[in-house]
């Protein structure tokens, strides 16, 4: 199913929305609302408004560099370790730094998608997950059921959401080769798919966690 993403952000965002006192409690998950908002405007933009090639890149090149951001501030949030939030902090603007130079020089705001960004971006995201889970088990930071904290069902999510693009996108080009072409890109989509199940059906499970977790002792304020 082609725009199979679309419904799981908006059955997402729903979720979300039902649950808004309870997210309410926890600043960090609170965000997900007008983050899932802008998400699913970018998608039904995509599909019904900017139709011309250019203009889906335009709006995609940003809305993934800015969900990058998004996501780094969330781990930066509920890291424990100091030196960890701060190269966090650090990350931040270098990584838009990257991006900027990636658009302008290398790839093109307008004319291709920011893969070499787009991976960065993502190993990011793996290794940033990899740091919380392994503070997550640590004896000194396990007072709550690591699947009952809200913030866990995120990490996984991102973990094998961004682990699956990193594959699937260092693929595509043999998966897209002519002589492949057709059984690639239904592999492709198949694969992209799974990977958007994971990822929304975790955000799904945090917001309905947050119902009977206030923040949680792995959720340490700014």
């Amino acid at each position: 199913m082609q725009d199979l993403h679309l419904y799981l952000e908006i059955i997402s965002l729903l979720i979300a929305l039902f649950f808004y006192k309870d997210l309410k409690r926890n600043d960090a998950m609170f965000y997900f609302i007008p983050f899932l908002i802008v998400t699913a405007l970018v998608e039904m933009g995509a599909k019904w408004i900017w139709k011309e090639r250019n203009e889906k890149f335009l709006l995609f090149n940003i809305f993934t560099a800015a969900e990058f951001v998004f996501y780094s501030i969330l781990f930066r949030i509920h890291l424990n370790n100091k030196v960890l939030r701060y190269i966090i902090i650090l990350l931040i603007p270098f990584y838009l730094i990257l991006f900027i130079l990636n658009v302008i020089f290398i790839q093109g705001l307008t004319t291709s998608f920011h893969s070499y960004t787009f991976l960065l971006g993502s190993f990011f995201m793996v290794v940033y997950s990899c740091f919380f889970l392994y503070e997550s088990i640590l004896p000194e930071s396990i007072n709550v059921r690591l699947s009952r904290q809200p913030f866990f069902w995120i990490t996984i999510g991102l973990l094998i959401f961004y682990l699956g693009s990193v594959i699937i996108n260092a693929l595509v080009e043999y998966l897209t080769k002519s002589d492949f072409q057709k059984q690639g890109i239904i592999i492709y989509q198949n694969i992209t798919n799974s990977l958007n199940v994971i990822l929304y059906g975790s955000f799904s499970i945090a917001f309905i966690l947050c119902r009977n977790n206030r923040k949680t002792s792995s959720s340490p304020s700014l």
